[in-house]
């Protein structure tokens, strides 16, 4: 028997249609809501281990692989063992035009041992030399105006020769930071030749991921080396120091190929020359005798020279006859300067007791000339210590600088430099992946 329908299962087949039209339209317009950067359902990454895709199943998503790449951790969120940091180059500088100057401590000149210590000494050959004069009969024949004009020409001396340091100093410093900054602006500019020839996404993120990670070696590397002192580092300790920071950055084969050499973060970027001769070769960015491969090789060839100028500024120290030489200068009118200031102490200290004795006359001293004698002290106590003192703070300062990555008073902010390296990578790589209005470019088609 022919099944015959009802009236109302009609009207009820023929609204199904437009029903799913109106759930069709709907959901096109949901997604004209959608945020413009979501990253659509794509099939798993075959690359997947390089911190800006995916995992290396294709399933976890984006943004909580970046929480545990950049946490240091692959398990839990934990604190960068390397955010405790001195910044030298963070401060506010705003208060450096006024009295609050004095106290911002953490990271100056005075918060140093050595310094301090050195005043000490200076000090206490002051109060032995003020004893002695004091005790002595004939100490009283010398005359310390003999001493404070010799220190005074040392003064004038000295400092010439620290200006001189002082200025080479930050010109190393400068230099150093500069050749750094050239690195990782190569990186950024390697990216962007990847994206603009619309490299495959694993070929782009190896090439950046080789360049993030010469970074970290690099400054690993010169870490270590200033803190070693002797020039030998331990290259176990740099890559335990790279796998806690970043532990997924680096693949265990290549790994193992790597740390055979005293310096992996150069050896990275011949694999990178390597690498694009290879694309080249596979037709997926334009031939070896195209000005656009020369412009890629250029910005390798950047890399490469930067790597190499920021390890000769910091290899290349001052020469120790010069810098012992400012240094003994230094110190000599430290000494002369205390010896000065002790025997104008001990003057006064003779010149403001009473002397009773029966073979001498009492000799009493006026209130006025007791004043007008501590005032001389004190202004002796300015000239013959506190500027000495502001002269071992100045060679303390001119030392810091000149070694770049020993000293965490002046060290480079090389940690902040990366991790901006990073962010603007996977920005830069999040936003190419989802063009406003056009489609992804493409050198070779597949």
């Amino acid at each position: 028997m022919a099944a015959t329908s009802t009236p109302t299962e009609n009207i009820q087949q023929s609204s199904m249609p437009v029903e799913e039209a109106d759930v069709a339209e709907s959901n096109a317009a949901d997604l004209e809501r959608q945020p413009l950067l979501d990253k659509p359902k794509e099939e798993p990454q075959k690359w997947g281990w390089w911190p800006f895709s995916g995992g290396g199943d294709g399933k976890s998503p984006r943004k909580n692989y970046f929480g545990n790449f950049f946490s240091g951790s692959k398990a839990k969120k934990t604190e960068d063992p390397i955010d405790d940091e001195w910044d030298s180059t963070q401060y506010d500088i705003t208060r450096i035009t006024s009295w609050s100057a004095f106290g911002m401590v953490k990271g100056c000149a005075w918060d140093n041992h050595s310094l301090w210590r050195c005043m000490g000494l200076a000090l206490l050959l002051s109060v032995a030399v003020a004893l002695g004069a004091f005790f002595m009969p004939h100490a009283v024949l010398v005359k310390p105006e003999k001493l404070e004009k010799l220190g005074t020409f040392l003064n004038v001396f000295v400092g010439l020769l620290l200006g001189f340091f002082l200025a080479s100093s930050m010109n190393r410093w400068y230099g150093c930071v500069n050749a750094f900054l050239e690195l990782l602006d190569a990186v950024r500019s390697m990216q962007m030749q990847m994206t603009a020839l619309g490299v495959r996404k694993d070929r782009a993120d190896t090439i950046g991921r080789y360049g993030v990670m010469s970074a970290w070696l690099l400054h690993f590397h010169l870490t270590l080396d200033s803190e070693d002192g002797q020039g030998d580092v331990d290259l176990k300790d740099m890559w335990k120091k790279l796998d806690m920071v970043r532990p997924s950055i680096c693949l265990p084969k290549e790994k193992v190929m790597l740390s055979q050499y005293p310096e992996p973060y150069a050896l990275l970027w011949t694999w990178v020359a390597s690498l694009v001769g290879r694309m080249a070769v596979d037709s997926e960015i334009p031939a070896m005798a195209s000005p656009t491969y020369g412009r890629i090789l250029d910005l390798v060839s950047n890399a490469f020279s930067s790597i190499r100028e920021v390890r000769a500024l910091y290899a290349v120290k001052v020469p120790f006859i010069y810098l012992h030489t400012l240094a003994v200068l230094v110190h000599v009118n430290n000494i002369l300067n205390a010896v000065s200031f002790g025997l104008t102490l001990g003057s006064a200290f003779t010149q403001s007791v009473e002397i009773e004795d029966e073979e001498v006359e009492p000799i009493r001293m006026s209130s006025r000339r007791r004043v007008k004698v501590w005032t001389m002290l004190c202004m002796q106590f300015c000239f013959s210590m506190i500027a000495p003192m502001l002269y071992l703070a100045l060679l303390e300062v001119c030392v810091c600088i000149s070694q770049p990555f020993r000293y965490k008073d002046a060290r480079i902010p090389a940690v902040r430099l990366i991790r901006a390296l990073e962010e603007d990578l996977k920005n830069a790589a999040a936003v190419a992946d989802r063009p406003p209005d056009w489609e992804k470019p493409m050198f070779k088609v597949p």
